[in-house]
């Protein structure tokens, strides 16, 4: 549509005469300029200003009289000709109005007199319409001023490709960033490229659907490029079915570690933080055996957790399918640079076969499936903290101080490592008695696992288990034994050692640790916690208290008169006949010479008497105390540490019957375990001092 017009275009819209056209515009006071013409000048009607029939008018005659070749808009003939009936039925309503006074009512009166056929040529074009399609071609037209805006385009027959090649390139060159902006961003920079490049412009919805429609024939392309190859492996590639009936109870068991989504106190800072819970779980079965929780995933934590699963399992399981994190692939286990050192891999002490699973494919690992259903008990303790920003609790969103109050009056606060394992095992349980689709066909994991659960280890096979899977810390003895958590773990063997040991402990079970010399193979004793007392038990206390401060003095007396015993046991050996024998040779240096006897032959037969009598009253009268008579000596073990000073250390010759049983104790378990590696030693330390003693007397 033009900017203005003259009473002459006017006038063949209407089909009338100019001076009609003239005689309404200046009964209605059309807008108008006036410019010079061939025999003086004309009158510019501007088309803002005109009625708003007579603009539609002029637009319906400018769309039927536009060429058919028009560059404005490539339509089709059908296209075309729809348009023009459009704009034709948009003029009659117009007029309709316009003679109306009631517009709701002549819109009605005029849509019934088209459906009943009084425009039949238009109808035959258009169809069934209603006043509201009308009154939006009317905006249309409007708006646009042009007819051929009303056509349909969809399904339209273009001349030639919106997006070219060229434009698809710069598009998805954008679109497959790895930062993934938005595609509305896509679009728009898209456009500002095409003008850049001299390229056509296309619209953002022509854009934004070739990018859909690109997406989901090269989805897998469009996830790798804008997301990475962990998003592909878990929304695009295909996974590989297994087979569960081929495995029993035990034969794979599953672990990885998960941070759990609330809050424990840590027991060396006292703060509520976030730990690490590692879990072996049966893949037959998929019932959680084994756990451990620590404040971040290490080694010493799946150890420990696969201890307890073996010894719930009831046997050693055959493979080990771990994550391929940093602590699952620690030298600890693979046994690479251990077994130089003597020790070997956990899992190579086992005879467990360790399984790594793929890097970034979480879906290998059924335990992953488990995490998401334990999220179940996290979302209900009340330290909980979400698993994401967006899952956060309000207490935890800034602003939100009536719902911190409200935690803390409802008495919210971290959970210690106790209340975690308790809460832990009591849904762990739960769990286990919950029928299982999938593999498991409608029973529950504690039926599929009482199904074939081993018979449970050996006494051989805890030694082993025992050796490889506790924690271990080095310590030196002191008086009070090892200090360990904050507290003295005792037992009477140590209290006369004073050298570093090693020492094996539960981290959850602290009842008693084991103590090992420095090569961890000898087990010198089992300490127990020493126990704390009233510090007035006899005035304040309560009996317990009093039995309890009674026991103290008991043990402490006990280890005095075993001192005591072995003080004196040395006086009398060893320091008195010492003593004697210096003193005798002092006192014959100041002591006068006595004359000599008289000389005579020596009776042989008197002599070989005497010497027979000596040699039967030493025989008589033993060298040493019965172990029998020695009060201090409540154990076999002080019995043999007596005995063996005496015969190694002192080189008294032992009676057959003292001899006879050291030799049977020392075939004994207790013996093998706790004292043969420090006797074994002590007697090349003796050794030593022999030879250098004799060595000394020669020179």
């Amino acid at each position: 549509m033009r900017e203005n017009y003259t009473a002459k275009d006017i006038a063949k819209a209407f089909d009338v005469s100019r001076q009609a056209i003239e005689a309404r515009a200046k009964k209605d006071g059309w807008a108008f300029q006036e410019e010079s013409c061939r025999g003086g000048r004309r009158r510019l009607y501007l088309a803002a200003s005109l009625p708003e029939d007579v603009r539609t008018a002029l637009i319906a005659h400018e769309g039927v009289h536009l060429p058919a070749d028009s560059s404005e808009t490539p339509l089709t003939e059908a296209q075309r000709r729809k348009a023009l009936a459009k704009a034709d039925l948009v003029r009659l309503y117009i007029d309709a109005l316009a003679k109306a006074s009631n517009k709701g009512r002549a819109r009605e009166e005029f849509i019934a007199a088209y459906t009943a056929g009084v425009w039949p040529a238009i109808r035959e074009v258009l169809g069934d319409v209603s006043w509201k399609s009308v009154e939006r071609w009317k905006l249309a037209m409007r708006r646009t001023g042009s007819v051929l805006k009303l056509a349909d385009t969809r399904g339209g027959v273009r001349v030639e490709p919106v997006v070219t090649e060229r434009h698809a390139q710069i598009l998805l060159a954008l679109a497959r960033h790895p930062n993934k902006p938005r595609l509305a961003e896509v679009c728009r920079m898209a456009r500002e490229a095409f003008k850049a490049a001299g390229l056509p412009d296309c619209a953002d919805i022509t854009l934004y659907r070739y990018l859909k429609k690109w997406m989901t024939l090269n989805y897998g392309e469009w996830v790798y490029a804008r997301q990475g190859k962990k998003a592909w492996n878990d929304l695009c590639c295909p996974f590989i079915e297994r087979d569960y009936s081929r495995i029993g109870v035990g034969d794979i068991l599953v672990a990885d570690g998960h941070a759990l989504n609330f809050e424990i106190l840590d027991p060396e800072t006292g703060k509520g933080a976030r730990m690490e819970l590692v879990l072996w779980f049966d893949m037959a079965s998929s019932y959680p055996l084994g756990w451990e929780i620590l404040p971040t995933e290490n080694t010493q934590a799946i150890a420990s957790a696969l201890r307890r699963a073996c010894l719930r399992l009831g046997k050693f399981p055959k493979v080990a399918y771990l994550d391929n994190g940093k602590a699952f692939r620690s030298k600890f286990f693979n046994g690479v640079d251990l077994s130089q050192s003597g020790l070997g891999g956990v899992f190579q002490e086992l005879g467990v076969a360790p399984l790594f699973a793929w890097p970034y494919h979480g879906q290998s690992k059924t335990i992953e499936r488990f995490f998401r259903t334990f999220g179940e008990l996290e979302r209900w303790i009340p330290s909980y903290v979400g698993t994401s920003i967006e899952s956060k609790p309000p207490r935890l969103m800034r602003g939100e101080k009536l719902h911190r109050k409200v935690y803390e009056a409802s008495g919210g606060r971290p959970l210690t490592l106790e209340e975690a394992h308790t809460a832990i095992a009591t849904w762990f349980d739960a769990y286990a008695e919950r029928p299982q689709r999938g593999h498991l066909g409608g029973k529950s994991p504690a039926e599929a696992f009482a199904a074939g659960m081993g018979p449970g280890l050996t006494d051989a096979e805890l030694v082993r288990l025992r050796l490889c899977m506790l924690s271990k810390a080095v310590r030196t003895i002191d008086r009070n034994g090892v200090s360990l958590f904050g507290t003295y773990y005792r037992h009477p063997f140590l209290h006369s050692l004073r050298h570093p040991v090693l020492v094996r402990f539960d981290d959850q079970d602290r009842r008693s640790v084991l103590i090992y010399d420095q090569s961890g193979k000898n087990l010198i004793c089992e300490a127990t916690p020493a126990p704390k007392v009233h510090p007035a038990a006899r005035l304040l206390g309560t009996a317990e208290d009093q039995a309890a401060l009674t026991q103290e003095i008991a043990y402490k007396k006990a280890l005095e008169n075993q001192v005591t015993a072995n003080a004196r046991e040395f006086l009398n050996s060893v320091v008195l006949p010492e003593t004697q024998s210096r003193m005798r040779l002092v006192t014959s240096d100041k002591a006068e010479p006595q004359a000599l006897p008289e000389a005579r032959t020596p009776d042989v037969k008197s002599i070989e008497a005497a010497k027979i009598a000596a040699r039967a009253k030493l025989e008589a009268v033993p060298a040493y105390v019965p172990p029998a008579q020695m009060p201090a000596i409540v154990s076999e073990l002080d019995r043999y540490e007596y005995l063996f000073n005496l015969a190694v250390r002192d080189g008294v010759a032992l009676r057959e019957a003292d001899a006879d049983w050291m030799a049977r104790y020392e075939q004994t378990e207790e013996y093998a375990a706790c004292a043969a590696g420090r006797y074994a030693r002590l007697r090349t330390v003796y050794e030593r001092r022999r030879k250098a003693a004799n060595g000394g007397g020669d020179a």
